[in-house]
């Protein structure tokens, strides 16, 4: 079999990656190109359309060229990417505003008066009512602004977008559908009574199917634009946590996949749906076809991290120095809580109302203590997750990625506060290589995803982080306390 040569396009929250595999998994070249969503207010989060169909065509004409210098064809596109945000399309194809982010919470009194009807959504869709899922963005946009909406042809996510910029298609896949609170889970496809809840007609949503299925192919105007040849095949291969579990390794069920970056996700796949799943559960579409898994986030990691350092150390941000902090520290005990509420709680019950709260600081408290209090409080959130999902799945252990993971002290903190083995590949590029393996299980060239993965890993270096159970029986009574306090504060 000759090789197959695979563009993965990775759309991220602050950038998006062109990389461009062998069906080995070698990176041949790659290309990125940076945005960020404009903070207009706390709640108000949002981006302009053309950030991400300029991003896709400066990256797929950098990938085009190289692949001609290097004298490799590009066979297919792959695409994965960030779920949730909104944007309302014109009958022409045309972005009628900016993307509600998937962060905006401007949608928060609707969903409110949504909650009423939270055991029927959570039936169907997997999930309650929330403010990150793009059924309640598409909600607000009609309340909101209803001259946009009366001239909306289809309410379309980032992805949705991009493929329909490169086919001239508007598909979209389930591992989408079941972040919206509109699909029926079960039956994967948009469910009438919640479209009418929701007041979205169908005929303004893309039509769903499988992830790991061929979305459209290349447009001739598209390949006019970047080189990329007409009739190239895309892939969707589903949005960006679910590949990201099936890169690092989450891929048949009990595997856990942490990935901490700018919030901490947590997949956990699972072979059906599990029975009496509480309301503060999430139960989404796996990106490996016919499969599910229970998801969880905290909605800041990294990103309540750099804001410590960036307000408490400055200039002085060596992260070699802090680590040795951080170190120095982990053998000491100290009553310092921090609840890493910065923009609300979305594990253990939704909360967009929820904020950060530093506890038990005294005259003697220093700022190394309140940043080793920060980093606790967000794994131990992560691990209030970990918690639920135990009573519904056995987990035997966990692979853990993201810009959090970049500090040994930290990876046996999380290992220490979940009480599982924890493993971290040194590849950085996990949701691209999920999305790798969803595209070559679709093309054949392996029988399944899972197959993939382990065909790839033989050759990756990894490291293994074993659990102390003395410091895990610690960290489950400073767990408690945190949610105890959380308890008081908030309900």
């Amino acid at each position: 079999m000759g090789s197959i040569n695979v563009l993965v396009l990775d759309v991220g929250t602050s950038s998006m990656r062109g990389i461009l595999f062998d069906e080995a998994g070698r990176i041949l070249l790659q290309a990125q190109k940076k945005y960020r969503p404009e903070y207009k207010s706390p709640a108000w989060i949002e981006q302009p359309a053309s950030d991400f169909k300029d991003a896709l065509l400066e990256i797929s004409t950098s990938v085009a060229e190289g692949a001609r210098n290097l004298r490799k064809n590009i066979e297919v596109i792959s695409i994965t990417a960030q779920r949730s945000a909104v944007i309302p399309l014109g009958g022409d194809g045309t972005p009628l505003m900016p993307a509600v982010m998937w962060q905006d919470t401007r949608n928060a009194e609707l969903c409110r008066e949504l909650e009423k009807w939270n055991n029927e959504v959570f039936r169907r869709s997997g999930t309650t009512v929330n403010t990150v899922f793009s059924g309640g963005k598409m909600s607000w946009i009609k309340r909101v602004c209803p001259e946009i909406a009366a001239k909306t042809w289809k309410f379309v996510n980032i992805p949705e977008y991009l493929m329909y910029s490169m086919t001239g298609r508007l598909v979209s896949d389930h591992t989408y559908g079941s972040r919206s609170n509109l699909m029926n889970l079960r039956k994967r496809d948009w469910d009438p009574e919640l479209l009418k809840l929701f007041g979205i007609r169908r005929n303004e949503l893309c039509e769903l199917q499988e992830p790991g299925t061929e979305a459209g192919r290349i447009t001739a105007e598209f390949a006019g634009l970047t080189g990329i040849r007409e009739g190239t095949p895309v892939i969707t291969a589903g949005g960006d946590q679910q590949c990201a579990a099936v890169g690092q390794g989450a891929v048949s069920e009990g595997i856990l996949s942490i990935v901490s970056g700018t919030g901490a996700y947590l997949v956990l796949p699972c072979c059906e749906i599990p029975e009496g799943l509480p309301r503060q559960m999430i139960c989404n579409c796996s990106a490996i076809a016919g499969q599910y898994i229970l998801e969880a986030s905290v909605l800041t990691c990294a990103s309540a991290f750099d804001w410590f350092l960036r307000n408490f150390y400055g200039e002085e941000k060596d992260f070699g120095r802090i680590n040795g902090e951080l170190q120095e520290l982990y053998e000491k005990e100290e009553d310092v809580l921090t609840l890493p509420y910065f923009q609300g709680r979305s594990s253990g019950g939704w909360n967009a109302e929820a904020k950060a709260v530093f506890a038990n600081i005294t005259l003697s408290t220093t700022r190394q203590d309140i940043l080793k209090s920060l980093v606790e409080g967000i794994f131990m959130e992560v691990g209030n997750s970990i918690r639920q999902f135990r009573n519904y799945v056995d987990i035997s252990e966990g692979y853990i990625s993201g810009g959090m993971t970049k500090s040994a002290v930290m990876n046996q903190m999380q290992a220490d506060i979940y009480g599982i083995p924890l493993k971290r590949m040194e590849s950085v590029e996990a949701t691209a290589r999920g999305a790798l393996l969803v595209t070559l299980a679709a093309l054949g060239v392996y029988p399944s995803p899972e197959k993939a993965f382990y065909a790839l890993q033989r050759e990756e270096p990894l490291t293994t982080y074993t659990p102390d159970q003395g410091k895990t029986e610690g960290y489950r009574r400073k767990q408690t306390e945190m949610n105890r306090m959380y308890q008081k504060i908030y309900r």
